[in-house]
């Protein structure tokens, strides 16, 4: 071949043709423009003299109030926030550690015991089963305070394995060694080795060095503890329970398993060689329902809970914890989120008594009164007035701010919200059977206590108690009454209560008499409610008959002990009709009951929002270039251009096509605003985001076309 037909032979060929991608570099660039930034000396952070703490650039949180907030008000509602949350993290921190210290101290006393057994010839290794339950997020913590309290009380080192940590065998066991001997392995080399014994050189994933080390150290046991033990490979399980079996006479393994399912299914995964080198034990860890309801009593009904949830939001976070996200992690994320909300969109937050410390409302903007006489539970207390013709006191209140300062003053305490609470106390000690604490929330934030059915439940099983059992039932009233209840935070209210706790103990003395009198006549007491209760004939005249003979044979300390219980029930009924709470004047303040951000965000509908943000981009941009139209617009960026495109393809779309008309869209026709190659360049950025957007996929139909995989709205 001549180099005349060489060079004819390699025309239209290009250096780049072979590349998968290359750099674009646009045509109007500078030639000589640096291609890297020129190095900037590094100078230390100094605070300008000009920022002030109040400084708006400094401050955490938007203005409020039209931008009319202060940064005073601004800075203290962060402040607010931050105590609140602060108080929040604590107490669940706390009821998380109190959750595990049971099984730590379980398991703590089964690798002692263990560690003092003597090795026995069957080669068996003591191994603890956890059965931690589908919270997989709780893991973490629970292993590492597991570690740290193994390592405080054992005399031996104590390794925790995940399995993204164990790739193969061999990797397994450099960690085991490099943790349990406190070395750091900076080795890159699998071959690096260690001097042992003797001058002789091991490998540093052979067992004989953590031999060599437990000897030295006399330690009492190795822990090796299998996180997320479901997760490894069952095969890798298998090698290092053999392997660690033929070294147990050597060194004292101990190994622990986490299972989030359960141990029959773990057992079934492990071949039966592998099991029957195991000696376990079962520890059951407080499931994740459990912390839960404990976290609710605390944090939501605790008597010291900066912030209340309505019990529609409840409602939500509890369907969601249950159906979605069985997650202790997931419901605290959900219950900080509120509080953000709270105080970052409500300027009336500042009067939020966080730790029932009362709010300083000295120098509130005329802003803040606006938006107090814009409550509707404001509006609800004018009514209220209006319909009293306390008409003076409404005009003092809508024109006079410091009139309405002394409302609020005066209606910004925690008494309503501890009379709610203290009632839903009184109610979880009388009722026969233990109750969900968050259902008893809702029926008593949501105004409905009074015909719930757990009052009723309560009203039923008194009247068809003895006389001794209504005695009991009212002292455990009495010792809530007057003791409080640690588990919500609540001091006792029997000075608050004088009246109520006094007919209690009276309705107490009455029923012990007539227990008393009943011990010395022999003849038992009982109500006519129990009485009837314990059968009735099937017609309408038998059943006449009967409870006509039953009431006839009523004696007087029956009819005596039936009245007793008729005027105690009165009276329960009257102490359970506390109202709603949104009849209180400024609940909102600390009762947050919006719902609209808490489904934005953990209900969230990304495609929805991608769909708005592609058609209308100059909501979302508010760049002066687009313009607040829908629809084509050679100003939106060129993904929304060719999306608006794509809305109006058919189910194959022909690239070309497409291309044509995206070219004549931002080109402006004749007027050519931007040359072809640029164009492109666009043209295939938009056609790569919506196809990792999934609405575009390659056709198998036609090699020049492009399958359309989603229709807006559907």
């Amino acid at each position: 071949m001549s180099d005349h037909e060489d060079d004819n032979s390699h025309a239209g060929y290009h250096d780049t043709d072979h590349q998968s991608a290359y750099v674009y570099i646009p045509s109007n660039a500078v030639a000589n423009e640096p291609t890297r930034p020129s190095k900037r000396r590094k100078i230390g952070k100094q605070k300008s003299s000009d920022e002030q703490p109040g400084d708006p650039t400094t401050l955490e949180f938007d203005a409020l109030l039209n931008g009319k907030e202060t940064s005073e008000w601004i800075q203290r509602r962060h402040e607010l926030y931050v105590r609140a949350w602060s108080h929040t993290e604590s107490q669940i921190q706390s009821i998380l550690d109190e959750a595990n210290e049971d099984t730590l101290q379980d398991v703590t006393k089964f690798v002692q015991e263990s560690s003092q057994e003597r090795f026995d010839q069957t080669e068996t290794i003591p191994s603890g089963f956890i059965i931690t339950g589908p919270n997989i997020a709780s893991q973490g913590l629970l292993f590492d305070q597991l570690s740290a309290r193994l390592r405080a009380e054992i005399h031996g080192p104590a390794v925790i394995l995940r399995s993204g940590d164990a790739p193969n065998l061999k990797a397994v066991l450099k960690r085991v060694i490099r943790d349990a001997t406190n070395q750091k392995n900076n080795l890159e080399d699998d071959d690096e080795i260690s001097s042992g014994l003797g001058g002789r050189k091991l490998l540093n994933y052979d067992l004989e060095v953590l031999h060599t080390f437990v000897r030295a150290q006399g330690s009492q046991a190795v822990i090796v503890a299998f996180q997320d033990s479901e997760a490894f490979d069952t095969s890798l399980i298998t090698d290092l329970i053999a392997l660690f079996s033929s070294w147990s006479d050597r060194i004292p393994f101990v190994l622990l398993f986490g299972i989030a399912t359960s141990l029959d299914l773990f057992q079934e995964r492990l071949p039966r060689i592998a099991s029957k080198s195991l000696r376990g034990t079962q520890f059951d860890v407080e499931q994740t329902s459990s912390l839960v309801e404990r976290m609710f009593k605390k944090i939501l009904a605790g008597g010291n809970a900066p912030l209340r949830l309505s019990p529609s939001l409840v409602a939500s976070l509890v369907e969601r914890q249950q159906e979605h996200a069985q997650s202790v992690q997931s419901f605290t994320a959900a219950l900080k989120y509120s509080y953000m909300c709270h105080f970052f969109a409500d300027a009336l937050s500042i009067l939020t008594p966080v730790l029932g410390a009362s709010p300083s409302l000295d120098h509130l903007q005329p802003e803040h009164y606006e938006a107090v006489r814009m409550l509707p539970s404001f509006k609800s207390h004018i009514k209220s007035l209006v319909e009293t013709q306390d008409l003076d006191r409404v005009v003092d209140l809508l024109e006079d701010d410091t009139i309405l300062l002394d409302e609020l003053e005066a209606c910004l305490s925690n008494k309503p919200v501890l009379h709610l609470l203290r009632t839903m106390s009184v109610i979880s000690i009388s009722l026969p059977d233990p109750v969900s604490s968050i259902d008893l929330y809702m029926a008593t934030f949501d105004g409905t206590l009074r015909d719930s059915d757990f009052v009723d439940r309560i009203l039923e099983s008194t009247k068809r108690m003895a006389p001794d059992e209504l005695v009991s039932f009212l002292q455990r009233i009495c010792g809530v009454v007057q003791d409080g209840s640690s588990e919500m935070d609540l001091d006792g209210w029997a000075d608050e209560d004088e009246e109520f706790l006094a007919e209690i103990i009276s309705f107490q003395s009455q029923a012990s008499d007539l227990a008393n009198e009943a011990s010395k006549t022999g003849k038992p007491i009982r109500s006519s409610y129990a009485i009837r209760s314990q059968g009735l004939r099937t017609t309408v005249i038998a059943q006449r008959v009967q409870l006509s003979y039953e009431d006839s044979t009523l004696s007087q300390q029956d009819k005596q002990y039936t009245t007793l219980v008729d005027k105690l029930n009165d009276r329960l009924k009257n102490y359970f009709d506390i109202g709603s709470p949104q009849e209180i004047f400024l609940h909102e303040v600390w009762l947050y009951d919006s719902m609209l951000p808490y489904r934005e965000v953990f209900t969230p509908k990304p495609r929805a929002t991608i769909e708005r943000a592609l058609s209308a981009p100059y909501d979302y941009l508010k760049c002066e270039c687009c313009e607040s139209v829908e629809g084509l617009s050679s100003t939106h960026p060129a993904t929304a251009i060719l999306y608006q495109m794509y809305l109006e393809t058919c189910s194959l779309i022909n690239v070309f096509d497409l291309w044509s008309a995206f070219f004549e869209m931002v080109s402006g026709g004749d007027e050519q605003k931007m040359e072809e190659r640029d164009a492109l360049v666009l043209f295939y950025s938009a056609l790569a985001d919506l196809k990792s957007l999934g609405m575009i996929k390659p056709s198998k139909k036609k090699a020049d076309h492009l399958a359309k995989t989603t229709w807006k709205g559907l």
